[in-house]
């Protein structure tokens, strides 16, 4: 008799036990696998581009690809947006055309507010992130890899002290963990609004 309560007080303990760890295992957060799709932010925002055309700009991208106003078919959006926190906003550029345009994607430029070139990207695809994530108080940029040849990927833009890297395909792509929060530019469909031409 004694050992079957000893028994039946065993086996009352350890379905107390159980209990308790499945208790604890059902209110623990479960870890969430992030996917590709899970590194964006859902509520990302958007920065439209500008809608009146800055001759500044158009001679900076003249300029910069040694082309001429008039010969040379040109056309380019452009977005006002601070990328040093230093309240002055720089001018992102996205050019496109014949001479600045291949299967790899356009080419763009980033513009000091006295129109002077702080950086430029070939094989451009549309739309950018402007990340909140810096490096040397200037936002990281991300871009995509596509075309041309090129193995589709999602590339990491970081700014070196001077200057930001000249083509996306030769840089470190973004991992399963990164997360990416910040502003979106450039979304608008190119094959409906082609943005300015320079004339």
């Amino acid at each position: 008799m004694k050992l079957l309560n000893r028994f039946l007080i065993l086996g009352s303990l350890i379905l107390t036990l159980a209990s308790c760890s499945n208790s604890n295992l059902e209110s623990t957060p479960k870890a969430v696998e992030i996917n590709k799709n899970q590194n964006y932010s859902p509520s990302m925002a958007i920065k439209n581009s500008e809608t009146i055309r800055n001759v500044g700009v158009e001679n900076a991208i003249l300029e910069a690809y040694n082309l001429q106003r008039g010969i040379d078919p040109v056309y380019y959006s452009y977005v006002k947006i601070d990328l040093n926190s230093d309240s002055v906003p720089e001018y992102f550029v996205y050019a496109y055309g014949p001479m600045l345009s291949g299967s790899g994607g356009g080419s763009a430029l980033i513009l000091n507010s006295d129109y002077k070139e702080i950086s430029r990207f070939t094989l451009v695809q549309t739309p950018i992130i402007i990340n909140n994530h810096r490096t040397k108080n200037w936002k990281d940029i991300i871009m995509t890899v596509s075309g041309g040849g090129a193995t589709p990927a999602t590339a990491i833009m970081k700014f070196d002290g001077k200057t930001y890297p000249l083509n996306p395909s030769l840089q470190p792509t973004l991992g399963t963990h990164d997360y990416i929060d910040g502003v979106k530019i450039f979304t608008e469909n190119i094959s409906k609004n082609q943005g300015f031409k320079i004339e």
